[in-house]
This record gives C-alpha cells, structure tokens and sequence, in this order.
C-alpha cells in the first residue's frame, strides 16, 4: 500500500518552479542572439525583452515561427530527465495613424505543444532541475507603445499564462499494480507578469533600452478522488507551483559600421524573491484508510544573479543576408543543496548562431519582401557536485550537468 501511496503522490504532483525557460518567447531571430535584444528593432517577440520596441517599425509587421529542440539533464553521469519539445511563435505589430499617430499595439504568443509538458513530483526533497520547462499551455503578450520626438519611446505590455487544472477521478487496479481509467475534468487559470520598457534612439546607429518584468507565481490546488476497488479516497494537494522571478534589464545596440549590430543586454535577476517550496497533501479520512497530512515547508534560499547576453550580426549581399552570433552566461540562483532539498541547477553557457534572409517579392504582393530567418543553440550545464551533511537525505552526495540543443526557422514581413 506505501508503494501504491507514493506512486498515486507522484503522479498527482505538478512541479514548475522556476519553469519558464527565459529563453521562450523572444522569438527566432532574437534566439540567434542567444536572447539578446533589449534595444534591437521591433520584432513582435520583442514585447517579451521591451514592449517599447515595437515603434521602431514603419508599418503593420507579422511573424511566425516554429522551434524544436532535446534536452539531456544527467545526474551521476546518467540521464534523468531527457526529451524532445517543440513550439510555435508569432504576433503582430500594427502603427497607428491619423491623432493617434506614433501609437503602437502589438500582440506576441508562444503555444508549446504537448510534447514539452510533463509530470513531476513537487516534493522539493526529490530530485529536479530548475528552469528548463514551460508547462504553461500557452502564453500572450499583448503590448501597447508611443513613440516621443522619434527619440524615445514608452511601452507597456503583459504576459498572459493560461494552464488547465481541475479536479480528477482516478482508478487504479491493485492487483496488476496499474491505472486503468483516469477522467479530468480541466479548468483554465490564468496568471499575468506586467512588462514595463523605455528606449532611446539617438541615431540610427546607436540605441539603449531599459525594461522591468514582474514576477509571476502560481499555487496549485488538485482535488483528486481514487478509487481502488474496495478502497476510495479523496486526496487534496495543495502547493507553490510557479514561479518567474522579476528581472530588471539594461540594452545597447551599437553600430559601429554599416553592416555589423552589436546588441548587449544586462540583467538583474530577483530570484532571491523565490517563495517557499511545498506540497500540501491531505487524505479524508475513510473507513478503510486514515487521516494523513503532508504539511512541511522549505525554504530554497536562493540569491539574486547577474546574468549577461552578447549578440553579433553582419550583413552582406546588399544587406540581403545577416549573419548572428550570441553568448549568454546564466549563473545559478541556487545553493548548494545539502540538506534534505534536491532542487537542481548549475552555471549555464548559451552559444547561439542565425542567419537572416531578405527575400524580394517579384511578385510585388508584399512590397518589403519577406525575411526568412533560421537559428541553432546549445545550453551547456556545467558539472557541479552535491556533497550531503544531512544524514537522512535518502539520495546522499552526487553530481549533475546536461544539455540542450535547440533550433528554430521563421518568417516576417511588413504590409
């Protein structure tokens, strides 16, 4: 029956912590600059980076885009959590005219497909890496902007995350040891992160941007009712279920020749701001089974980090091709886990390259051309090692490190 109890525990718990990928939702050309982009010209992904942005086009733009991408997370040299996922971007970014003009509306979304969704068990004494998920079914960004003197410019956008969770009834056959039917009844909660950025063209050479994203966090509650046989139960789970910490970030794009873009951004990252971790479990009581209670809290104690994105791009052929190159460096938030938490993450080198492709219409449907964009990166974890002084951490020391390689191809256009 403990086996049975422990199973049923993990496959009720959803953990995300700090789970959105900071990477998602900047868009592929961006990701050929390894996410940086604070002060670049106005994708409609940019939303994400600095809303204020977007009123660096002339007129209505659109994109779309589609990435793909392998994850190899390793504990003690041995894959623990490995897997394919894959996701589509687009948005729009549309220029007022008339009295309104110099006002700018853009809308930007990022839907993973199921392929990037998972089950864990939050139970931050179990082993699990950080940041590497977006469990999130789907994410907008809506954004307005409004351009001053054609020098600076204010923008304001949200970050909608929309999920399913609702209540579920659950059979298990006890004498094969398996689930033979599972029924969910799904509801959608939403969450929202307010982006706020400001930018400054002093001329068509030289731009800064500055933008702040607040911090984002879900509580997850499930009501799940079990039926095994002879024994039925009702479990409720609650927990800290998501969390996206608010990051300040500081932009420069630097031209210092006609062909070649310098992008750097520097960011402020407030994980410290990472609530408690738990999980909640309560079993009704029932005539076969007993009243249980989970009630126990951790505190992550996690710290504030710096963390640095450099971008390259040269174009050639009559500015018909671009060339992109990207480095990021993301320290770790968290500490060393000595103790009886197991909340897993190390030191991460990002290199990106990209090439941007302007195509001209011969056929004068879309009088800008279209820009067909391709990018390729790889997260390399660095080693790091876990040395226990709790005694009764039931995993005891060990060491980590992993990969990612993702890759993605777009297109855009202006009307």
């Amino acid at each position: 029956m403990k086996r049975i109890m422990l199973f049923v525990f993990l496959v009720l718990s959803l953990n995300l912590y700090a789970s959105h990928d900071f990477i998602m939702g900047t868009g592929v050309v961006s990701q050929g600059f390894a996410g940086a982009g604070n002060a670049d010209s106005g994708e409609p992904d940019i939303i994400f980076l600095n809303p204020s942005r977007i009123t660096t086009v002339r007129s209505a733009r659109l994109s779309l885009g589609f990435l793909i991408g392998n994850k190899d997370l390793k504990i003690n040299d041995n894959s623990y959590e490995e897997g394919n996922f894959s996701f589509v971007t687009g948005g729009f970014i549309i220029p007022f005219s008339g009295k309104l003009n110099n006002l700018y509306i853009g809308l930007s979304a990022t839907i993973p497909q199921p392929s990037i969704m998972y089950l864990y068990s939050q139970d931050p004494t179990y082993p699990q890496f950080i940041n590497y998920r977006n469990m999130a079914r789907y994410s907008f960004k809506p954004a307005l902007s409004y351009r001053i003197l054609n020098k600076f410019s204010i923008g304001a956008g949200v970050d909608i995350f929309g999920n399913s969770y609702g209540k579920a009834k659950i059979s298990i056959d006890l004498a094969n040891q398996k689930t033979t039917q599972s029924d969910f009844i799904m509801d959608q909660k939403f969450s929202y992160t307010p982006i706020l950025g400001a930018s400054y063209d002093h001329n068509e050479d030289l731009a800064f941007g500055l933008s702040y994203r607040f911090k984002n966090e879900f509580k997850l509650k499930i009501d799940t009712n079990f039926d095994m046989q002879l024994l039925n139960m009702n479990v409720i789970e609650e927990g800290q279920s998501f969390f996206v910490p608010a990051e300040l970030t500081a932009g420069l794009n630097f031209k210092p020749t006609k062909r070649l873009k310098i992008l750097l951004d520097v960011a402020y990252v407030f994980f410290s701001d990472m609530p408690v971790q738990y999980v909640l479990i309560n079993i009704e009581p029932s005539v076969l089974f007993p009243k249980v209670e989970n009630k126990e809290k951790f505190s992550i104690s996690s710290k504030d980090v710096m963390r640095i994105k450099f971008g390259a791009g040269y174009r050639f052929f009559e500015d018909r091709i671009e060339m992109r190159a990207g480095y990021q460096y993301f320290p770790t938030p968290i500490p060393d886990q000595i103790y009886n938490t197991n909340i897993l993450d190390s030191d991460r080198h990002i290199f990106s390259t990209g090439l941007g492709f302007h195509i001209v219409d011969i056929l004068g449907l879309i009088k800008d051309g279209i820009d067909l964009n391709i990018y390729f990166q790889y997260h390399y974890l660095t080693s790091r090692s876990f040395n226990k002084v709790y005694t009764l951490d039931k995993y005891g020391d060990y060491s980590i490190k992993g990969n990612i390689v993702e890759g993605g191809f777009g297109l855009s256009f202006s009307l």
